[in-house]
């Protein structure tokens, strides 16, 4: 059985989008597959709304599409939380502020 999981790769933006000088970089690849959830065939989308802080790092992550499942719901946030790093917005001022981060679609599936 192969697992596949889409990689997401971020890269953050501050409303305007920056120019091209932010990088993208996966966050997930198919070796993260949980394995309860290979074994039990599950699979998925979910996306998450991100909090990003004024240094960058994640500080809270809730899923806004569920795979519909809590195990993959719940991994997506813990390797987000510890994998992304984003470039911070900034306000008006060029001073690093909080800021939101909706993801792509993180899909969760398996292939024979």
């Amino acid at each position: 059985m192969m697992l596949s999981l889409l990689m997401l790769a971020q890269a953050a933006t501050a409303a305007p989008p920056p120019p091209a000088q932010d990088h993208v970089v996966p966050i997930f690849s198919g070796n993260d597959y949980p394995r309860e959830a290979a074994e039990e065939g599950w699979h998925g989308v979910a996306r998450a709304d991100l909090t990003i802080s004024p240094d960058g790092q994640v500080t809270a992550c809730k899923i806004v599409q569920s795979t519909r499942h809590k195990l993959l719901d719940d991994y997506t946030c813990k390797m987000l939380m510890t994998r992304a790093r984003f470039t911070p917005a900034k306000d008006k001022d060029g001073k690093p502020i909080e800021s939101h981060f909706i993801t792509p679609p993180i899909t969760y599936s398996i292939r024979n």
